[in-house]
């Protein structure tokens, strides 16, 4: 496969209200959208949107990067085979949401190619994929309700952002949640490491009795979160300590940590998604995909590797519901709660509007 085109635009789409967690606010996202088109005229579209906050690099960074890429990715020439794919794409540098979102295209430009590529590498996609809710910080009053809309919408897994000052009002958020909607919703935790490391067990065991399907990134470094997992009464799931790929297959590989959430546009690429998936399905591990307010462009692609788990826990991939509008259409909407995927739809014919 020969690249016969490659362009890159800035996008930029506000949220309806601020998202608050206890590491940031957002209130717009901005990013751009790599086109690539092969000799065939097959066109396919990936992004690249950095997090400010979390992503190391800038929006300015990246448009260096990708006037770099435009100057010599004529030059490349891919297979149609996963490895060499994957071979060739390790000698681009680039930032991390870059690479996530080069490589999604290219995928793009092998699936149109070859309709097989995804089942003949990774195996069969599933049909639906469950999606929590995320409450994020509000007061007791607002994220009580906030959850009663989620679940009059059909969710059934609530992600609910905790890591205030104190333990203690962690605790008596989470026993009020519980003590207004029972075991009927399915509760997911993420401190965003903001309890202290000395007592994080001992807070663990506190939460036990309210029936936590996993608490993510509850304090400390990623090997103290290996000791942590050994002992913890409910099941540690890690986010922002994946700062490398190498880090990630290390927990697949060597940790009692069995769920891993994924954001792949920090994590550094499409490729290496995959790869995970696939070694955490052949090893019972849990891969979480996770969105960072993608457009509807990377939620797409997103959605494509949730398809590809082994598990029925519920993803990430509700954002796009904070936008005031969309940049394209979304073919993979959540509804009650639940994303249907259907392989051949993929990747989508999106109708950009920037």
């Amino acid at each position: 496969m020969k690249i016969a085109g490659f362009n890159y635009s800035p996008y930029a789409i506000k949220l309806k209200k601020t998202f608050q967690s206890s590491e940031q606010l957002i209130t717009e996202r901005k990013g751009f959208l790599i086109s690539i088109t092969d000799e065939l005229g097959n066109t396919a579209i990936g992004e690249a949107a950095p997090l400010p906050g979390l992503s190391l690099e800038t929006l300015s960074d990246n448009e260096t990067i990708l006037n770099i890429l435009k100057s010599y990715i004529f030059e490349i020439e891919f297979t149609d085979d996963f490895k060499s794919t994957e071979l060739t794409l390790a000698n681009f540098h680039t930032s991390p949401s870059i690479r996530f979102g080069l490589e999604q295209a290219i995928v793009g430009l092998l699936i149109k190619r070859n309709s097989n590529f995804i089942e003949a590498n990774f195996g069969l996609t599933k049909p639906e994929i469950n999606v929590n809710a995320i409450i994020g910080f509000d007061g007791l009053e607002g994220i009580l309700t906030g959850i009663d809309e989620k679940i009059k919408s059909g969710y059934k897994t609530i992600k609910l952002e905790i890591g205030r000052d104190t333990f203690e009002d962690d605790y008596s958020l989470v026993a009020a949640v519980r003590d207004k909607f029972g075991d009927g919703i399915k509760l997911r935790l993420d401190a965003n490491n903001k309890w202290n490391g000395e007592n994080t067990l001992r807070y663990l065991k506190r939460m036990e009795p309210f029936n936590i399907e996993y608490i993510e990134e509850p304090g400390g470094d990623l090997f103290s979160l290996f000791d942590l997992a050994k002992d913890s009464p409910i099941s540690i799931g890690i986010d922002e300590s994946l700062r490398s790929p190498d880090n990630a297959f290390t927990v697949i590989k060597e940790s009692k940590i069995d769920i891993i959430i994924l954001k792949p546009g920090f994590f550094g690429g499409f490729l290496r998604a995959l790869k995970l998936i696939r070694l955490s399905n052949e090893l019972n591990k849990k891969v979480i995909i996770s969105s960072s307010f993608e457009s509807a462009v990377g939620k797409s692609g997103l959605v494509m590797l949730a398809s590809l788990t082994n598990h029925e826990l519920a993803h990430g991939l509700s954002s796009s519901e904070y936008f005031e509008t969309n940049i394209c259409n979304d073919e993979f909407p959540v509804k009650n709660g639940i994303i249907s995927f259907d392989s051949a739809k993929y990747p989508p014919d999106f109708n950009i509007s920037i």
